[in-house]
């Protein structure tokens, strides 16, 4: 969504009300794909002298991904409290700051990232989900990392050496 700032533009300091919706594309995050309901924001903007937007809102948005532990659908609701400062002719393409130019200030990419920041740091699909994921039941090996193959001693070489160091045997 643009939002069009040339009513605060015209009246520098005085806070204008903003309550909308925008869209927020799926993200990949860790190799995993987070959809979002459309976010809601709301709280006021107002223009600055010299141009800048200072945005002060709250982000409410819901997002789905599968549980980290048995893989089913789950959700998480994000609440975060945004206050930006949007700069006139910056470079819009700049990850280290939000910028707009002419009188539309594209709310997306604050939207998405304030939202990817609020997201927990694992999903799961009730309290307390402690179910494996169905492939852990299955007859065949997940990883082979944490399987020892027969005749490989990773750690021996190590041995070894801490042995000679010390003066003695390995075995």
């Amino acid at each position: 969504m643009k939002l069009d700032v040339s009513l605060a533009l015209k009246q520098p300091g005085e806070p204008f009300p903003l309550d909308v919706e925008q869209a927020i594309a799926p993200q990949v995050i860790g190799g995993e794909t987070v959809r979002f309901d459309p976010a809601r924001l709301r709280g006021t903007y107002m223009a600055l002298e010299g141009g800048s937007i200072a945005v002060d809102l709250h982000l409410t948005v819901r997002a789905h991904a599968r549980c980290a532990n048995c893989l089913a659908p789950a959700q998480a609701d994000v609440s975060e409290a945004i206050e930006e400062l949007i700069h006139l002719g910056g470079d819009p393409e700049d990850s280290e700051i939000f910028a707009y130019s002419g009188q539309e200030v594209d709310l997306e990419r604050l939207a998405m990232s304030y939202a990817v920041l609020g997201l927990p740091m694992r999903f799961l699909c009730k309290e307390g989900c402690s179910e494996a994921p169905a492939y852990a039941d299955a007859d065949v090996d997940v990883c082979l990392c944490q399987k020892e193959l027969p005749g490989q001693r990773p750690f021996a070489a190590l041995k070894q050496l801490l042995a000679e160091e010390a003066g003695g045997s390995a075995d």
